[in-house]
């Protein structure tokens, strides 16, 4: 029994650190953005993601995750990034996008890696171009 209680506590300490190892990576040391989307009821929502520069457009990579299908509803995002809050149109770009990939590998390396190996896997995740929008514009 106290076999049983030993294998458990070091499981649950692997999982503590395998958790604690991946916040730590995905935060400390890079580039790591606010992205704000509004719900339906019109408040917004904030994610903190990875962002790669590519020309004139900003990415993100989702990887499936809920907040893709608030640009169908809204396109129009806030993103905070240095300390600016600029608003974007969100595009959604189904496919592969080795270039995209190799940026965020260039850029955040050993964490892009870590993230990539215990998360989706990169043909399924769909990155996300953002278009600056000019403030005009910005209430499409």
């Amino acid at each position: 029994m106290r076999r049983l209680g030993i294998g458990l506590a070091v499981l649950v300490g692997v999982v503590v650190l395998a958790v604690s190892a991946h916040m730590v990576l995905i935060e400390v040391g890079r580039e790591v953005v606010t992205l704000r989307t509004q719900n339906p009821d019109g408040t917004w929502r904030e994610t903190r993601l990875w962002i790669v520069d590519d020309g004139p457009y900003a990415w993100l990579h989702s990887a499936g995750s809920e907040w893709l299908e608030r640009f169908e509803a809204n396109p129009i995002v806030e993103l905070e990034r240095g300390g600016e809050i600029r608003r974007y149109r969100a595009t959604p770009v189904p496919g592969p996008h080795p270039h995209i990939h190799a940026l965020l590998r260039a850029k955040y390396g050993v964490a892009d890696r870590w993230v990539r190996f215990i998360g989706p896997d990169t043909d399924t995740a769909v990155p996300v171009r953002l278009e600056p929008v000019p403030s005009e514009d910005a209430a499409d």
